[in-house]
């Protein structure tokens, strides 16, 4: 492909993002479960009806919504991912990105200063509707991977599980309801909890998954006391030193035989790609002292400096895509 024509699909890449974004927060995917033209859209939602029109007609090129005769509609193989109360409702997830939009927007102030643009908890503000939102994109947004790991891996060994950072105890839930013997602990913080009880209570395995609050910096985890334990989505978020650190006293938490997974962002060795990966380790500089998306190798050495064998590393179709899995040895 000509020079022209790559440059010119990167920089016309946030217009799609923003349609739906857009989408998102004018909750027009709810309006258009029923066929809809234009106007009648924009009267229920009190929108302009010109560009209201302008919209569906890109969320129709983008293959989202379908018209017909004037009429718009959102396909019923949309609905629960675009959809409130959708089963893999993408809503909160979409608004993350949406208010992560600015943050990107000082992206050369960042690589001049190398200073974080904002801290993910200034993002949430303290604001209890921002961390439960927050939370919920979460869910959403490891439902797939949960799945994809455990095809891969031998959750099913394991009688006890630690979630550590668990947030809303996805990776918990989904493995508990897979197998009956399961039981899991997840860790996080109190305000997080709150909403991971939740989501217990909503998956009714009360009985199977319980919480324990704590500071996963300061607090124990246990000494050879779970058969799995996970850490999902957690070491992106720190420096080497720091997660090196977190590996080392998660490893601790681990039963002699048991196994440790580690799901994240890590790019490969010269950090040049996946892209996904690289892409989001600028996103989290700007919103964390240190954090980075980890090489596989740089993961892999604090496994086996905390004593853990038989290493294996994939990747999953789903975000972030890095698996590092091993044993601790009986």
């Amino acid at each position: 492909m000509e020079m022209d024509k790559v440059i010119g699909k990167i920089l016309d890449g946030y217009q799609p993002a923003c349609v739906v974004m857009a989408a998102n927060e004018l909750k027009l995917f709810d309006q258009l479960k029923q066929p809809a033209t234009a106007e009648q859209t924009a009267k229920a939602l009190n929108l302009d009806p010109e560009a209201t029109e302008r919209l569906l007609n890109a969320l129709t090129s983008l293959e989202i919504i379908t018209k017909e005769n004037q009429t718009y509609h959102l396909p019923e193989t949309a609905h629960e991912y675009l959809t409130t109360g959708g089963g893999h409702s993408l809503q909160q997830w979409i608004q993350l990105s949406a208010d992560l939009y600015p943050i990107w927007g000082q992206l050369s102030s960042f690589i001049k200063s190398g200073i974080l643009i904002k801290s993910i908890m200034e993002m949430l503000g303290g604001d209890s509707h921002k961390m439960r939102a927050f939370t919920d994109a979460m869910h959403d947004k490891a439902l797939k991977a949960t799945w994809m790991i455990a095809r891969e891996i031998p959750v099913g060994d394991a009688k006890s599980m630690l979630d550590i950072g668990g947030g809303p105890g996805t990776y918990s839930l989904e493995w508990c309801k897979l197998h009956n013997h399961l039981k899991a602990t997840v860790f996080d913080i109190a305000p997080v909890l709150e909403v991971t009880k939740n989501y217990i209570e909503t998956y009714n395995l009360q009985d199977r998954v319980e919480t324990k609050p704590g500071n996963f910096h300061k607090d124990d985890l246990g000494d050879s006391q779970y058969d799995l334990v996970l850490m999902a989505n957690i070491l992106h978020m720190y420096d080497a030193d720091m997660s090196k650190t977190l590996v080392a006293k998660a490893v601790k938490a681990v039963k002699p035989g048991g196994r440790i997974v580690i799901h994240g962002f890590c790019t490969d060795e010269n950090q040049t790609g996946p892209l996904g990966d690289t892409l989001f380790s600028l996103n989290i500089g700007m919103l964390t002292e240190g954090g980075r998306a980890h090489p596989v190798q740089e993961k892999i050495d604090w496994l086996k400096e905390a004593g853990i064998s038989d290493i294996r590393h994939f990747r999953v179709d789903a975000i972030p895509t890095g698996v590092i899995t091993g044993t601790r040895p009986a």
